[in-house]
């Protein structure tokens, strides 16, 4: 869900627009859940793909790519959003 700095849902399409710009990335999860982050070191750090391989991979494929982490084996899909 998208909450302000107060945790509280967001009601104004401003901050809405400002929450937005700040999160680059979408990530479907192998579970079907679906997350926004801000940087790939952190898609890395929860998903255990390298920042790099998704990088060239985002490059290859036009802003969106398919990984699989190697010590889980669950498939990601990764899609760039500015």
């Amino acid at each position: 869900m998208a909450y302000n700095q107060d945790g509280q849902f967001i009601t104004k399409q401003e901050i809405m627009e400002e929450y937005v710009k700040k999160h680059n990335y979408v990530v479907i999860k192998a579970d079907k859940s679906v997350e926004i982050y801000s940087s790939l070191r952190k898609i890395q750090n929860d998903i255990s793909v390298d920042a790099s391989t998704i990088s060239k991979k985002l490059n290859e494929n036009g802003g969106y790519c398919i990984c699989t982490s190697k010590p889980m084996g669950y498939v990601f899909y990764i899609k760039k959003l500015t």
